[in-house]
């Protein structure tokens, strides 16, 4: 037989089970409806004939493919180059102009507002902070004088360029796409300058959107998971350049018993070739970087590629003791002293 008191607590709890129950079905057909509406909401796209919007890092990659769909959607695009071949080619595929500008310098980054300002008639629709650097290297080898370029090219330019085309981007309520990277989410071995940029970048943008929120201005954040361009199939390539400077600054530093040349050229290697079945087309991140500019209700953030979608979201907001086994497995070969186990 069942108790008196416990017959009573469960006659008395029942409407409260009952209630619950219904308040949890409302609570999931309402987010199923509101994601309804989201979705459809974001399909919906804005017309960008002559809207102005500048572009970094036109040369190749993104900016190339972003400046050609806006270019056919009938926007008014600044292309902003580093090479003359870049302008040119983004000339020849009807960007308005093309400046060429080195964004490691905060004058020209000011000559390029200007110019800016003048064209779009006080109204500027869309930013893109493209333009992007990667300097690999493990931190023993990495020159300090890397981390200030990528740091100079990747955050502070973006930080310049924004706060003076600031009044113009409030008059249009436009939009302003930083391109970060999966790196801003999950920081990986070898990459620590980069990885530093792209977590500034991360944090500026989230106090970029919430300050610009009053003036109607969207801010979005692409992270793209490695794509066909020529930044990221070079990158382990690069950990040459970084070990090459360290080798002149330092010759006879104690960093080469824990890298030393023969392993490095086993690492570059091993990994170029991981590095090419695992990229993606880079249109992946152009349509998201696109529907940012175009689209009547932009994302707040676009996780670009497969990669990005699964693998590096879970290590972003799972365990971080996980994340950290994960990364630690990913360098291989592992350095000769991690193999004799000086340092766990």
């Amino acid at each position: 037989m069942i108790p008196q008191d416990l017959k009573v607590f469960a006659e008395a709890a029942l409407p409260l089970v009952a209630a619950t129950g219904v308040l949890v079905w409302l609570f999931a057909v309402v987010f199923a409806v509101r994601r309804v509406i989201a979705a459809v909401r974001s399909r919906t796209q804005l017309d960008v004939t002559d809207r102005f919007v500048v572009v970094t890092g036109c040369d190749s990659g993104f900016g190339q493919g972003v400046v050609k769909h806006l270019i056919a959607r009938g926007a008014r695009v600044v292309a902003c180059c580093f090479t003359e071949e870049g302008a040119q080619t983004a000339i020849t595929l009807g960007a308005t102009s093309a400046p060429r500008v080195d964004l490691t310098d905060l004058d020209a980054i000011a000559v390029l507002a200007a110019d800016v300002k003048a064209q779009c008639n006080g109204k500027l629709w869309g930013l893109v902070h493209n333009a992007g650097v990667v300097l690999p290297g493990f931190v023993d080898y990495q020159p300090l004088s890397f981390y200030r370029q990528v740091m100079e090219v990747n955050f502070f330019a973006p930080v310049a360029l924004t706060q003076h085309l600031l009044p113009e981007l409030r008059a249009a309520q436009g939009r302003v796409v930083l391109i970060s990277s999966v790196d801003g989410l999950v920081s990986l071995p070898g990459n620590a300058p980069y990885d530093a940029s792209k977590f500034a970048v991360e944090a500026y943008a989230d106090a970029l959107r919430v300050e610009l929120a009053a003036s109607n201005v969207d801010v979005s954040v692409v992270n793209p998971s490695t794509m066909q361009t020529p930044l990221a199939m070079s990158f382990f390539e690069g950990h040459q350049k970084a070990w090459n400077e360290m080798n002149r600054l330092d010759p006879d530093g104690a960093w080469k018993q824990q890298y030393p040349a023969d392993w490095l050229d086993a690492y570059i290697k091993a990994n170029t070739e991981n590095l090419k079945r695992i990229a993606q087309d880079p249109q992946h991140a152009i349509g998201d970087i696109v529907h940012g500019i175009c689209a009547k209700r932009p994302r707040l953030r676009y996780l670009s590629g497969t990669l990005a979608k699964t693998l590096f979201y879970a290590l972003w907001v799972g365990p971080e003791s996980w994340s950290h086994a994960f990364k630690r497995a990913t360098i291989q070969p592992p350095p000769p002293t991690g193999r004799q186990g000086v340092l766990p």
